[in-house]
């Protein structure tokens, strides 16, 4: 079965670092809602301003939270900008829907539901 995207937030900015943590990434149940992300889910980030790409899981947070935590945080530094993705296994791509949440400081700007056929 082919992977694909099935949530992605972009556009968002990282609000602090927790480098003793014990590991994750800290987001806002706002910014889960919208993205369409589950606590604890595996989860990609690329950081738009260094490209660092590292794989972590979602930790509920405070309304537009976006926290590096452990050792993610590292990997960034408050004020960068970061993309998450979240993928799944898909029996059936035809009918496959991603949702994408596009950010600006951390607000919601947009919500766009994408499937292959938009692709073609």
């Amino acid at each position: 079965m082919p992977v694909l995207l099935r949530a992605k937030a972009h556009g968002l900015v990282v609000t602090g670092k927790n480098l003793h943590y014990e590991g994750s990434l800290t987001l806002g149940r706002d910014i889960i809602e919208a993205a369409g992300f589950y606590p604890l889910e595996k989860v990609e980030v690329y950081n738009v301003t260094n490209g660092a790409r590292f794989t972590t899981y979602v930790i509920p947070g405070r309304p537009g939270e976006v926290v590096l935590n452990g050792a993610a945080a590292r990997l960034g530094e408050v004020g960068d900008v970061i993309i998450v993705a979240a993928y799944e296994c898909v029996a059936n791509p035809a009918s496959h829907i991603a949702t994408i949440a596009i950010f600006e400081g951390n607000k919601l700007k947009e919500v766009r539901k994408i499937s292959l056929s938009d692709m073609y």
